[in-house]
């Protein structure tokens, strides 16, 4: 990360991104984008990050959003597939190119990666559970817009994140009311248990994703792993 950002964050959070940069030999550059100003959930500014095997890019406001729980935040993620072996979700490259499922599949990704990053986001920033609350506010503010095709989906991934992440959120009602209104409350409590029984593993997640939710097309999403040098290596998605 170029010093000049380096200067901007806390020595804890500066010694993080150091070392996820010596751990996984790609620097993490800085990209300032002025279309993040008053982006997310309260309008403060968002930050991006862009995960290839030989780049890292941490997108940020221009307007000074760029604070210790957000950059660490994004850096997790960095850590995760590029230190950890992690792999990620994406289009299967026998496929031929489709802009929106591979969009989709990133949010899809975004979403499972955000169980097991926020906790420990939280455990090092309290504050950012303000955050986390409003972005939470605005999911279940949209759950009556859901398609009927992708509802139970949503309201499993969603409960799943609220029980495990934000316990005595007062978006929990919320979920849990619509959820009951259309008989997916016991899916989704059952889901959440099974997802923490296997959140260790990033494939097993993914498999029970696939044996939960089969509408899904996951013959046409592999799991991506970034290796660097060597390049970018691909498994089939096969159901738990």
């Amino acid at each position: 990360m170029q010093p000049e950002h380096l200067a901007r964050l806390s020595q804890p959070v500066r010694d993080f991104v150091r070392q996820v940069e010596q751990d996984s030999g790609v620097d993490i550059e800085v990209v300032p984008d002025a279309r993040l100003n008053g982006a997310g959930p309260r309008g403060h500014g968002n930050l991006e990050v862009d995960i290839e095997p030989h780049r890292n890019r941490l997108f940020a406001p221009t307007d000074g959003y760029f604070p210790d729980g957000g950059v660490r935040h994004e850096v997790l993620h960095v850590r995760r597939f590029h230190v950890d072996g992690v792999p990620k979700l994406a289009l299967a490259d026998a496929e031929d190119w489709d802009g929106n499922f591979s969009k989709a599949l990133g949010r899809f990704d975004n979403a499972i990666e955000h169980v097991v990053i926020v906790p420990i986001e939280l455990q090092h920033h309290p504050e950012r559970r303000e955050h986390w609350e409003a972005v939470m506010q605005n999911v279940c503010a949209g759950l009556s817009d859901v398609p009927e095709d992708e509802r139970r989906l949503a309201i499993c991934t969603h409960w799943t994140f609220l029980r495990h992440v934000l316990p005595g959120s007062p978006q929990t009602e919320i979920a849990r009311t619509f959820a009951a209104r259309h008989e997916l409350l016991e899916a989704a409590d059952r889901f959440a248990d099974q997802f923490l029984a296997v959140a260790t593993s990033k494939e097993e997640i993914v498999r029970l994703f696939a044996g939960t939710f089969p509408e899904v097309p996951w013959s046409r999403a592999a799991l991506e792993y970034l290796h660097g040098a060597a390049g970018n290596r691909q498994t089939p998605i096969a159901p738990r």
